[in-house]
């Protein structure tokens, strides 16, 4: 009976934490919620016995998963902000510590971008962000705007186009191809890890990384001066946040009758 009471109270207490995040993010860009999964716990019963008359010993935490779905998009003026409309996340890797990106890949919806002092891509967690040379090359490696061009030109715009690929235009010169932004996409994407700061990174349960770029088959859309936001519903959460404490409280009570009768009875 103990162990039961137990195990009502922690479940309870694990989902208020996982509401609590959400709705401590709602504000927070490209945000995706979690949900908390639980399983019940049976005795031990024989083989001859049937499962559906096994009496339920408490509950477990089985799985916590983010949620998938597309957060709405909300106007933000700079060319550096973007927004994914449909499948995939921005691709990119923290710094290896000689200011080059680490191997070590990792992914996000948020795509408020800026240039360092040298001119890269950083995300917002100050990670690199990846893409390709625009040129049809395949291989990824970290985006660069050169504030000035070979023949000395400053840089006086950058565009960032619905394919995800970076112009840049220098004085009287023509617009050059910069880079393409990158685009990660997972076959069961509410299973990659949370490392937080809306970064996740991949996963066996996750499947196969494909990599691609905006508009391609399979992947979605790049649109510049806008963010997604977060896809918390708070009516939904406080909901939710409502029946965990009523759940929670309910087991209190009962853990407390339980106590009392068992006082009673070694008295």
């Amino acid at each position: 009976m103990f162990g039961t009471i137990k195990s009502g109270m922690a479940t309870s207490m694990f989902e208020i934490s996982v509401v609590s995040n959400n709705v401590a993010n709602a504000g927070t860009t490209a945000f995706r919620k979690s949900t908390a999964n639980f399983s019940d716990l049976y005795t031990a019963a024989s083989a001859e016995s049937a499962s559906r008359l096994s009496l339920g010993v408490g509950s477990v935490v089985e799985t916590t998963r983010q949620s998938g779905e597309q957060g709405s998009l909300m106007e933000r003026d700079g060319v550096l902000n973007l927004a994914l409309i449909g499948n995939g996340m921005f691709v990119s890797a923290a710094s290896a510590g000689d200011a080059q990106p680490s191997q070590l890949l990792t992914f996000t919806r948020d795509g408020e971008f800026a240039l360092d002092k040298n001119g890269v891509l950083r995300t917002s967690t100050n990670d690199f962000v990846l893409g390709y040379d625009g040129l049809g090359g395949t291989e990824l490696g970290q985006l660069e705007v050169p504030f000035q061009s070979v023949n000395g030109s400053t840089l006086t715009a950058l565009e960032i186009n619905a394919s995800g690929v970076m112009r840049g235009t220098y004085g009287s010169e023509e617009p050059v191809i910069l880079g393409q932004i990158a685009i990660g996409a997972f076959p069961n994407v509410t299973a990659l890890r949370q490392l937080g700061m809306g970064r996740f990174q991949a996963t066996e349960e996750a499947g196969g990384l494909m990599l691609g770029v905006s508009g391609q088959d399979g992947f979605g859309k790049v649109q510049t001066g806008a963010l997604e936001s977060s896809n918390v519903n708070l009516t939904t959460e406080l909901t939710s946040m409502i029946q965990a404490q009523q759940q929670f409280s309910g087991s209190s009570r009962i853990l407390q009758a339980y106590s009392d009768m068992i006082e009673k009875l070694t008295r």
